[in-house]
């Protein structure tokens, strides 16, 4: 008997039931105590279930203690980790107002039919944000419609930012070590494994996918052998490959200015443990040392330490240093606009743009420039930004897709279709029709209207198009699917071929666009072609 029929006919059966469930309320026996969650008009939603116990500043945490003899109640979201608090500029549906550093749960979105033992292929979803902002929690991450449409299980999750996941004061046991976010992401792995299959879903069926911050995050787990049998496919979503993680030292001498800002010591871990979280973000946010020109962009953030962060990740997937398991990966048509317009509020000169070439990439800077020679005098935004998709994220993207397609199977994309359901408002403006960093998501999600906003009939085509791509690969290993029928639907046209050389198709990227999607071969590559002559990812 599924769930819902359970809950019309208000059953409860008690003691020897492994779920139960009655009225709106569904329970579940986890591997440390029974947790409650509701039932929703489209799934069954467990909110902020701790997947560790409460860390200590700067340690790594442990898992979660048992809760004997009570049931969680995890009906209900839990803050997010702290960092900087909610803007006006954010759209609804991004951010919370309560964060804390308690903040290590997840969410767990089941379809409405799941039993528990059941064999649902699972994803589990790793937020971006720089790695200092953002939440597994927000309503944009929502996953109850992708979970009854797919038919999959979805887990959200949090982790440690900022300073807070990442200060690196020394390599003793003593001080803060840094990458306690990239630990804090594989214990919430190790609790999927351990308690999936309690909400019907298969632990050997686990597809971890993640944006912006999040897709190098799982990248870094593509790399490490600790997390190699926590999941068994991998989706990057805009990936800023060329910037490169700090060094050991580099990340020390960061970890020095921060403890400076704080009136503390490098050494004096106590001291900063006194300091409050607000007393932590505003530190965080006057310490600007950054190493290069791009590393501006992701200032906290993984360090190479050969433990949690053992390779960057171009190299280590050059080499084969990493765990061969099918991969999707891809970016957004116009991922460089929202950073250069973020750092460029007024208008950029053609001039200015130049001499930030030189100063940036003095060996290549001429050729670049007349490359992305800006067509206005007074304002080169719009170059700097084309200039900016193609070196961070779609020509690294593109070379990493390259690299894995020798070991792997791999299926790349770009998403070039606009936010167009915020044209009226007030967010974003310089991305009227764009697509900017991160404008998959209410697609993938099919959350904006969770946001007040609508989408068109023609944007949920495309939305449903990418929701059975996603759940496809989740659970075939394949964005096609079984190239049969799946949950009576045929697999979408168009067909996704892999990414490589064969059968007339040269490097054949989907691209996500209305009014159709297409195939396009060698996507960029005229450019990427002459990028890479330059040897960028080596600046």
């Amino acid at each position: 008997m599924d769930i819902m029929v359970q809950c019309k006919v208000c059953l409860i059966i008690i003691a020897s039931a492994f779920l139960f469930s009655c009225i709106d309320c569904v329970y579940v026996q986890t591997r440390d105590g029974w947790v409650r969650g509701r039932i929703t008009s489209e799934a069954i939603a467990f909110l902020g279930i701790p997947y560790a116990s409460p860390p200590r500043r700067w340690e790594y945490a442990r898992p979660a203690r048992p809760w004997s003899g009570r049931i969680w109640d995890a009906t209900r979201v839990r803050p997010m980790c702290i960092q900087e608090p909610c803007a006006a500029s954010d759209p609804p549906g991004v951010c919370l107002r309560q964060m804390s550093e308690d903040c290590l749960y997840l969410n767990v979105y089941v379809p409405p039919d799941a039993e528990p033992g059941g064999n649902k292929s699972v994803l589990v979803f790793i937020h971006g944000g720089g790695f200092k902002s953002y939440t597994g929690n927000a309503q944009l991450f929502n996953g109850e419609r992708l979970a009854n449409k797919g038919d999959v299980i979805l887990v959200t999750i949090n982790y440690r930012l900022g300073a807070l996941g990442f200060l690196v004061t020394g390599t003793t046991r003593v001080g803060a070590t840094g990458n306690y976010a990239i630990a804090d992401q594989r214990l919430a792995l190790t609790w999927v494994r351990r308690n999936i299959n309690r909400f019907g879903g298969n632990p050997d069926s686990v597809t971890i996918f993640g944006q912006s911050a999040g897709a190098i995050s799982v990248g870094i787990h593509l790399t490490s052998h600790k997390a190699d049998n926590l999941f068994s496919q991998a989706i990057m979503q805009s990936v800023p490959f060329s910037i490169r993680f700090k060094t050991i030292n580099q990340a020390i001498e960061q970890g020095r200015q921060f403890a400076a800002n704080l009136n503390c010591s490098l050494s004096d871990i106590y001291c900063l443990r006194r300091r409050s979280p607000m007393e932590i973000i505003d530190a965080q946010k006057r310490t600007t040392i950054s190493f290069g020109f791009l590393q501006r962009f992701l200032l906290w953030g993984p360090h190479l330490d050969g433990n949690e962060v053992p390779i960057d990740l171009i190299p280590g997937f050059e080499t084969g240093i990493f765990y061969n398991k099918p991969v999707i990966i891809g970016n957004t048509a116009d991922e460089g606009i929202g950073y250069i317009y973020g750092a460029f509020r007024n208008q950029l000169s053609r001039n200015a743009f130049a001499a930030i070439l030189m100063a940036a990439m003095p060996r290549y800077a001429s050729e670049i420039f007349s490359r992305y020679y800006p067509r206005r005098v007074s304002d080169a935004r719009n170059e700097f930004a084309e200039l900016a998709t193609d070196f961070v994220f779609i020509c690294p993207c593109r070379r990493a897709a390259k690299s894995l397609m020798q070991y792997t199977n791999v299926w790349m994309y770009v998403f070039d279709h606009n936010l167009n359901f915020l044209n009226e408002t007030k967010y974003f403006p310089f991305c009227i029709n764009r697509a900017c960093h991160g404008s998959e998501l209410p697609y993938l999600f099919q959350t904006a209207h969770r946001g007040g906003f609508d989408l068109s009939f023609e944007d949920m085509q495309l939305s449903d198009e990418m929701l059975i791509y996603w759940t496809n690969f989740a659970k075939f290993g394949n964005p096609n699917g079984d190239q049969s029928v799946v949950n009576g639907e045929p697999p979408p046209e168009p067909r996704w071929p892999r990414y490589r050389i064969g059968q007339g198709q040269l490097f054949p990227s989907m691209v996500f666009r209305q009014p159709q999607s297409t195939i396009e071969n060698e996507y960029h590559g005229v450019v990427c072609e002459a990028l890479d002559r330059t040897r960028y990812m080596s600046n």
